[in-house]
């Protein structure tokens, strides 16, 4: 048969025939008289086979040790190291696909029931969405605002427990701890424009009080108990970024050493 014939026969084209008998994976074969290849059934067996493992997922460098018939031990060995590298390639690629889906099928949740699409868990952004909405001033509803921002982003970059956005979003749910985050945040709100060492009083108040509204809706326990992540991780832009106010700045910075001395680490984000 011709190689068009071959090809055919194992869905191919004959352009990849040419370009496995440049690889060596498919031997070149006898030519008839006038110049033309002669393919036969042998030639047919060899280039499905080596199509089946190439469709399996098998590196095309790795499909001749694998057809070959008098494989050594070593050869064996170095197949079945092969082989078990493609089975955890595909184990994480089926494990990210089933992360994608998760997200998508969240997405499509959002949209149906009429919410917008966020990174944040649904039921955090529903009451972050109302705390908004009820915020008693401009000043708490931009912060609330931005606060939102960051946790998309942390939640996007992976920088953030899954556990302390569930006690973040059951601590705003909660009327009392939010009416006290919404005093909080206007009196966090009044540091602008302040220097750190005239409001020093009234920073370590305000870290104070966050300290005490965390450790009440248990997410200051959260916080500890990922504290390589927040230590480490940080966040993917600076806090001069995040808050580009040196006394709010300050605020945040005392919070996050209280707790790396609880957890026994040194690393504050700057």
């Amino acid at each position: 048969m011709q190689i068009g014939q071959l090809a055919a026969a194992a869905d191919t084209t004959p352009r990849t025939v040419r370009h496995y008998h440049r690889l060596g994976l498919l031997d070149e074969p006898h030519r008839r008289s006038n110049g033309y290849r002669e393919y036969t059934m042998s030639d047919v067996v060899r280039l499905m086979r080596i199509r089946w493992l190439a469709d399996s997922g098998v590196p095309l460098g790795s499909v001749a040790a694998i057809l070959s018939q008098d494989a050594s031990d070593e050869d064996t060995d170095d197949t079945i190291t092969d082989l078990h590298a493609l089975i955890d390639v595909v184990h994480a690629e089926h494990a990210k696909l089933a992360r994608r889906l998760v997200k998508l099928t969240s997405m499509l949740a959002d949209v149906e029931n009429g919410r917008p699409i966020s990174a944040l868990p649904s039921d955090l952004e529903g009451v972050l969405a109302t705390a908004i909405a009820t915020a008693p001033t401009p000043a708490v509803r931009a912060a609330l605002e931005r606060e939102r921002d960051l946790l998309e982003v942390l939640a996007i970059s992976g920088n953030v427990p899954d556990e302390f956005l569930s006690s973040y979003a059951a601590s705003i749910a909660d009327d009392k701890q939010r009416s006290r985050y919404f005093a909080f945040l206007a009196e966090w709100s009044n540091l602008a424009g302040r220097t750190p060492d005239s409001a020093d009083t009234e920073i370590e108040l305000l870290s104070r009080k966050l300290i005490a509204q965390f450790e009440d809706a248990g997410t200051f326990t959260d916080m500890e108990s990922d504290s390589a992540q927040w230590g480490d991780a940080g966040m993917p832009v600076s806090l001069d970024d995040v808050i580009p106010d040196p006394a709010q700045r300050e605020v945040v910075l005392r919070v996050q050493r209280e707790l790396l001395t609880l957890t026994g680490s040194t690393e504050v984000a700057e």
